[in-house]
């Protein structure tokens, strides 16, 4: 009951419940972004650390290749050695007993070089198989490269075996022999079963080896594929090639293929808990998964990476264009953690479900919200005993105190010694000093008004009595410029000239002061009739066309259809619409200047925009008061007295209307003028302009 009593009655509890609530909730907002932040590191941290454990499989990877590579390098090295050790003929005869001719016109390799045995020299011999096409024409020289390359296989196979299960060697004239012993259909395709037009070079590993393809003769693996001894497509391989060359001539290649049964198994099975992987290979399709294992066709492998959203992840890869990497969104559910294998260019990818990551790291950040809670839930009992105590119980005494002695007056009050008279003295203190103050301004006021009236009447009285004599100096000068130049002195003609531009400039500078002191002294009048706005506008153009011009500027003029007649003063209304176009003139160089005109209820507005200088951001709001310019530089640029836009504002309130403007520095400005469709009776009598 006392705490309910206390927050609920006291304004001291009030402001102290207001501390504990502001208090909760700045901790539990803390505590909760706290437990967010730790969310997603410790989700970054199991993306980290299944990256980290990719990058191992990955190595694990290109070991293979690596091996690929080494035993290529390996063969060509002992190929050019036997082939410089043989004598052609001995070898072409030899090749003719191991590659027997055929009745369809092929060569195929004998049966015991796959079933086993050994030997002219007594080297054991098993696991080869052939298939050369157009037996009867092969030349001395071929049948000794073919021969070298099958001795090469049938001493390197056995020793590669436990790394690599197939090797083989062909030649552009579809020509292939290959050591596979461990091949479930024994090589039969190539022994016996393929037709004598059986032909390869139109396939991927045949076209990568080719000189224009690989001038290099460097290590190329192709994408998936078939293998070509199961034309149902059944089974997938990827094969890496190593071409040989000879004497400046691309005399074949070695190969090695990586069926996607078999050679690829132990790389998708090999996981972290939760996750699965898959390789792609350069253009994308699925070379290995899980679910491809028991199925291994073209169709499944392709709805497969679909259901995975493969094409996205590729269109990430490709445009991070890093060897590896996380993808920064779940993809179809999945978190995608990818890497490079070097070699093949394959990729590398270790998929991990969106929803076991976030119960992970929901999980890892639990404890730490919990702590959050508690500590929560500690610090408001302390605040909440510590605010009772300090604040909300000796605030409800001396609130006691006062209701007390309710009944007496300031004076009572002020007598008192304690805290309460010491806050009654200062605070009837205060009021005596707010009241002097306000007295003080009052009168400042009332002084600053008359000053500024006595400041526009003697404007006005000496606007008048500066333009008397300066439209004589005026008239005068220009007759001596005529008298001057009929007679032919043109420097007396140059002279008169620069007195008469001198002297309109100051009789303008006049104009526009006499106009802010009518304005600002009352004495501004307006003679209000029916009007045609869209001819105001027009009049208004052509009046500042030379100008503009001068400068290189076009002008242009947008009216909206079936405007009706304003009831205005058109003289001020022109006299706006000059000083706009003007300003706009002289701060425009070969650019454009336009005027769009347009009815918006009770008013109608210009806007005058242009493609100038533009004004800072910073200056708009000083733009409208006199004698004040964008900054010095543009006084000393373009000139100016800083008072055409400050009298159209002055001007255009007087009309019923105001003036307000965008700019952008460097891209122009729009100024955007309005006016009352129809000024009353009391628009007649002479007033001061608002200002805002």
């Amino acid at each position: 009951m006392w705490i309910r009593r206390a927050f609920k009655s006291s304004i001291a509890g009030k402001v102290a419940a207001a501390v504990l609530i502001s208090t909760i909730l700045v901790t539990a907002v803390g505590s909760t972004a706290s437990f967010l932040l730790y969310r997603q590191s410790a989700l970054r941290g199991a993306l980290d650390a299944t990256y980290a454990f990719l990058q191992e499989r990955r190595k694990a990877e290109e070991r293979v290749f690596d091996d690929i590579h080494l035993v290529h390098a390996s063969a060509s090295r002992l190929f050019a050695e036997r082939l410089t050790q043989m004598n052609a003929a001995q070898a072409a005869r030899e090749f003719d007993r191991h590659f027997p001719l055929q009745a369809d016109g092929t060569r195929r390799s004998a049966d015991a070089l796959f079933d086993g045995g050994r030997d002219n020299d007594g080297f054991p011999v098993f696991g080869i198989g052939a298939f050369m096409a157009d037996g009867r024409r092969m030349s001395v020289d071929e049948k000794a490269e073919l021969y070298t390359a099958y001795l090469v296989l049938r001493d390197m196979g056995p020793l590669v075996l436990a790394r690599l299960d197939n090797f083989y060697y062909f030649t552009a004239s579809n020509r292939m022999v290959m050591f596979a012993p461990n091949r479930a259909d024994r090589l039969q395709y190539y022994r016996h079963a393929a037709p004598a037009s059986f032909a390869f070079q139109h396939e991927e590993f045949a076209v990568i080896s080719t000189t224009q393809a690989n001038p290099t003769a460097l290590t190329r693996c192709t994408g998936l594929r078939r293998l070509l001894s199961d034309p149902t497509g059944g089974r997938l391989s990827s094969a890496c090639m190593t071409p040989l060359d000879l004497d400046g001539r691309r005399a074949g290649v070695w190969g090695t293929s990586i069926t996607l049964g078999d050679g690829l198994r132990a790389s998708v099975q090999e996981v972290l808990p939760g996750t699965h992987n898959a390789i792609l290979d350069r253009g994308g399709q699925l070379i290995a998964h899980e679910r491809l294992m028991t199925t291994g066709v073209r169709e499944d492998a392709q709805l497969i990476a679909d259901d995975l959203g493969i094409a996205s992840v590729m269109r990430h890869i490709r445009g991070a264009e890093a060897n590896g990497g996380i993808l920064p969104h779940a993809v179809n559910g999945n978190f995608a953690v990818y890497a490079r294998i070097a070699g093949p260019d394959w990729i590398f990818l270790t998929l991990v479900p969106e929803q076991a990551v976030a119960r992970h790291a929901s999980r890892s950040a639990g404890m730490f919200l919990l702590m959050g809670v508690l500590a929560v839930l500690v610090e408001v009992l302390l605040l909440l005993f510590l605010m009772y105590r300090w604040v909300v119980r000796p605030t409800l005494r001396l609130t006691e105190a006062a209701r007390d002695n309710a009944a007496l007056s300031v004076d009572d009050l002020t007598a008192r010694h304690d805290e309460i008279g010491e806050l009654a003295r200062a605070v009837a203190e205060r009021d005596l000093r707010d009241a002097e103050r306000l007295r003080a301004l009052a009168k400042a006021s009332t002084d600053a008004e008359a000053a500024n009236q006595a400041k526009s009447q003697f404007l006005a009285t000496m606007s008048h009595e500066l333009r008397t004599p300066l439209n004589a100096i005026i008239g005068y000068t220009e007759i001596m410029r005529e008298d001057a130049e009929e007679a032919g002195r043109r420097a007396d003609v140059a002279d008169h000239d620069r007195v008469l531009v001198s002297s309109r400039r100051l009789l303008h500078l006049i104009n526009e002061v006499l106009d802010l002191s009518k304005v600002e002294s009352g004495r501004m009048q307006l003679e209000i009739e029916a009007t045609s706005v869209a001819e105001l506008a027009r009049d208004a153009l052509d009046a500042v066309r030379p100008q503009a011009e001068a400068n290189g500027n076009t002008l242009s003029l947008e009216v909206a259809p079936n405007l009706p007649l304003a009831r205005t003063d058109n003289f001020k209304v022109g006299q706006c619409l000059i000083n706009l176009l003007s300003n706009a003139s002289k701060f425009t160089r070969d650019g454009h200047i336009s005027v769009r005109l347009r009815c918006e209820g009770e008013l109608f507005v210009f806007e005058v925009s242009d493609t100038g200088i533009g004004v800072p951001q910073e200056k708009l709001a000083d733009l409208f008061e006199p004698f004040v310019q964008a900054d010095s530089s543009t006084t000393r640029n373009y000139g100016g007295t800083g008072l055409g836009l400050a009298i159209t504002r002055r001007m255009a309130r007087l009309l019923g209307g105001d003036v307000s403007a965008r700019s952008e520095p460097g891209k122009g400005s729009v100024f955007t003028f309005s006016i009352a469709r129809t000024l009353g009776p009391a628009a007649l009598k002479p007033a001061l302009a608002p200002e805002a």
